[in-house]
């Protein structure tokens, strides 16, 4: 049975009462979360101004213990998660004598970046610097809104080309490129969304534990449990090679090539992918636990667990409000093996209504100490006729721009907003 105490939703600022009535929320890896919110209020005439870009949470609370049971205190709700966010969609849905019908999109601040459309050069910073850079600068995030925590240190790259993206898109693209991911949670103590980005395993969230038991029809007072479980296998690439080219590097052809191989000849696997063109410049040893970042064998390995990350995926359903992505869940009592050993939750899909209780979706991938999950890689902006720049020179109104021992040049892009020193506005060309 529904219950409309369980699931509270606030507006900060506003003072009109609201009755959630249904929602359904999506949560991601590497994705921002999207609630949609159904609710009444007697206010029927809600203004636009008073919702959107507004802060907002949604709060799912347990059921109400021992009600109805005589002689039994009856225990109120207690919080269970809270999703803290900003109100980007508002809707009024229908109107009657009594009240009116609306829905909001809840999102984290983070979504926001996708309405910031930029084009820019950013030179001498490593990936993790370039995010943080924008989530400051442009965005007016704190220290307190986003987290890194990272395995390894990333190196400067030369220079970074953002064209015609919007922030988000080209935040996602850069992090998916070196397999940092990333979730959206919840700081109790601020009330505000964090956004915490990792790279590796052993930051998943672990001990998360439920039993496997089908639901018995109306499951709103039983234990949370997991069932509807499925496992889909299928062949993915055995192996990857990749190749670069270092104009640096008197190099042969095949002097920048590597290959990997994460499962070591499993055989369920077959062919090769081929991917070119990288920007590494030292090739790394193929050995070595930890590669060198960004090298020839640390893309390499990134490629193959992309693939190997399709190769077996898990679905299941729950009662449970607070399981959430990042979370390593394994399962008790009777349930595929593959699940009592640990599902690395990808994503879930809530929902909850009038007429149905709250159930979620997931989608996982086996925990693994040689795969972790990684971002689907994002496609670069292709550039389409010619690019307008100057050729410059590191001395005021030189008649001959500043060239290298290589031949190459520096040039100011007509579309790069930012201040350079002269003769510093972009790598040698």
């Amino acid at each position: 049975i529904f219950d409309h105490s369980r699931y509270k939703l606030k507006v900060w600022g506003n003072k009109a009462p609201l009755d959630v009535l249904a929602f359904t929320g999506q949560e991601y890896l590497s994705q921002p979360f999207c609630y949609t919110i159904e609710f009444t209020s007697p206010e029927k005439a809600i203004a636009p101004a008073q919702m959107l870009m507004q802060d907002a949470s949604f709060t799912l609370t347990s059921p109400p213990m021992n009600p109805g049971q005589r002689g039994m205190p009856v225990v109120p709700p207690a919080p269970l998660r809270t999703v803290y966010g900003v109100i980007s969609g508002f809707k009024l849905l229908s109107t009657s004598r009594d009240e009116s019908h609306y829905a909001v999109t809840l999102v984290p601040r983070l979504a926001l970046l996708a309405n910031s459309h930029q084009s820019a050069i950013y030179q001498n910073m490593s990936v993790p610097e370039i995010v943080e850079k924008i989530l400051r600068e442009r965005h007016d995030f704190r220290g307190q809104d986003f987290l890194f925590t990272l395995a390894c240190p990333y190196p400067k790259r030369e220079q970074v080309m953002q064209y015609g993206e919007d922030d988000l898109r080209f935040v996602q693209r850069l992090l998916a490129e070196v397999g940092i991911w990333y979730k959206v949670t919840a700081d109790e103590r601020l009330n505000i969304d964090v956004v915490e980005f990792y790279d590796d395993q052993r930051y998943y969230q672990f001990n998360v534990y439920l039993p496997a038991r089908a639901p018995s029809g109306m499951h709103g007072g039983e234990a949370d449990a997991v069932w509807g479980m499925e496992t889909t296998h299928q062949v993915v690439e055995g192996k990857i090679l990749t190749r670069d080219y270092d104009y640096r590097a008197a190099l042969p052809r095949y002097g920048m090539d590597m290959e990997a191989d994460v499962t070591r000849g499993d055989p369920t696997t077959y062919g090769e992918a081929y991917h070119y063109i990288n920007n590494y410049r030292v090739l790394g040893n193929r050995y070595a636990i930890e590669p060198e970042v960004e090298s020839g064998v640390f893309y390499a390995r990134l490629h193959h667990e992309r693939y190997l990350n399709q190769q077996t995926r898990l679905r299941g359903l729950t009662t449970s409000a607070t399981l959430v992505p990042g979370q390593e869940l394994k399962v008790r009592g009777e349930a595929p093996e593959v699940f009592r050993k640990g599902a690395i939750i990808t994503r879930i899909t809530s929902s909850a209504r009038r007429d149905s209780s709250f159930e979620m979706a997931f989608t996982a991938i086996p925990y693994s100490e040689t795969v972790c999950f990684r971002p689907e890689l994002i496609p670069k902006p292709v550039m389409a006729g010619t690019l307008p720049a100057r050729v410059t020179s590191a001395v005021v109104n030189d008649q001959y721009g500043d060239i290298d021992k290589d031949g190459l040049y520096r040039v100011s892009f007509d579309f790069d907003r930012a201040s350079w020193p002269q003769g510093r506005e972009s790598l040698w060309v």
